[in-house]
């Protein structure tokens, strides 16, 4: 069964609220629902307010949003620029919150089952631009942070079937 829409909103408490919104408009199309065509205008509109509210590109929902905007327009290489860059955007907020009185706060949403998630979103990227061993190395950098974290690898059929198409490469 297929999930609804996003429901349609027209008012937004500021700029990321609207910015949320529209990466779960671009999800649903992109993902769910398998439809690029439909995601462009979200991810259009998405690129145009990044440009003003993470200019500087500091913000891991900033990079989230423009690696999925490029995925949506077919810019592989883009997409996978700020998908890393989201990446190292996670690991240094670990790192600097790591052992913290708010570790607890600064962390949701972006611990290591999540970390893994991205890595593994970065992983089809590079198997979509034609990079499948660095996808694979990617899937099997994931696999170790989740035994690290005593957490469920989620990318296994992944990358059983990128090693699979490796081998039948030959």
């Amino acid at each position: 069964m297929k999930t609804k829409a996003p429901p349609v909103r027209r008012q937004f408490a500021n700029a990321w609220d609207e910015i949320n919104y529209l990466r779960d408009k671009v999800l649903f199309w992109l993902y769910q629902r398998e439809k690029p065509e439909k995601a462009l205008p979200f991810a259009k509109r998405l690129q145009q307010l990044l440009g003003r509210a993470d200019a500087k590109q500091e913000a891991i929902l900033g990079q989230e949003c423009r690696s999925l905007a490029f995925e949506t327009v077919g810019n592989l290489a883009k997409a996978i620029e700020h998908r890393q860059k989201e990446i190292d955007l996670i690991r240094r907020l670990q790192e600097i919150s790591h052992g913290t009185p708010s570790e607890h706060y600064a962390l949701k949403g972006y611990e290591p089952s999540d970390l893994s998630d991205r890595l593994d979103l970065l992983a089809v990227l590079y198997r979509d631009h034609g990079e499948l061993e660095k996808a694979i190395a990617t899937l099997r950098e994931s696999r170790t942070l989740c035994e690290e974290h005593g957490i469920e690898f989620d990318g296994a059929d992944l990358l059983s079937d990128y090693l699979i198409e490796l081998r039948a490469m030959g």
